[in-house]
């Protein structure tokens, strides 16, 4: 083997030996996240969403609003959707704005976030 040769291949295997790690797509629990989008528009609002393995989905879209007294209100509406450790699926679809905040609950498959979906739900 020529010198050459020799330094060539330490130099790939030092190289592929230093080099990062690639990151793992799921926690030590074993959850890896689906899907995860994230928009922020500034003082246009935002929009985010993620879905991990574990069945959970959170999504949530905020947008400027005109109250009728002239003044300027975030509006939000958002859903998330998990399965607690009883094996029961439990969701949340609600509003805040001027008026408050609304929630609308449930259990079953039925009535929350679904897989692929955003915010807002309207059931």
């Amino acid at each position: 083997m020529s010198r050459f040769t020799i330094i060539f291949v330490l130099s790939v295997a030092s190289t592929v030996l230093g080099a990062p790690k690639p990151q793992q797509s799921q926690d030590a629990s074993g959850i890896e996240l689906l899907r995860y989008n994230s928009t922020n528009n500034n003082e246009a609002g935002y929009q985010f969403t993620y879905e991990q393995s574990n069945k959970q989905i959170f999504s949530e879209l905020g947008t400027p609003k005109d109250t009728n007294d002239g003044t300027k209100v975030l509006a939000v509406e958002g859903a998330y959707t998990f399965v607690a450790p009883d094996g029961q699926t439990y969701w949340v679809n609600y509003r805040a704005d001027e008026n408050g905040f609304l929630p609308k609950t449930g259990t079953g498959t039925v009535g929350g976030i679904q897989p692929g979906q955003d915010a807002p739900v309207r059931t």
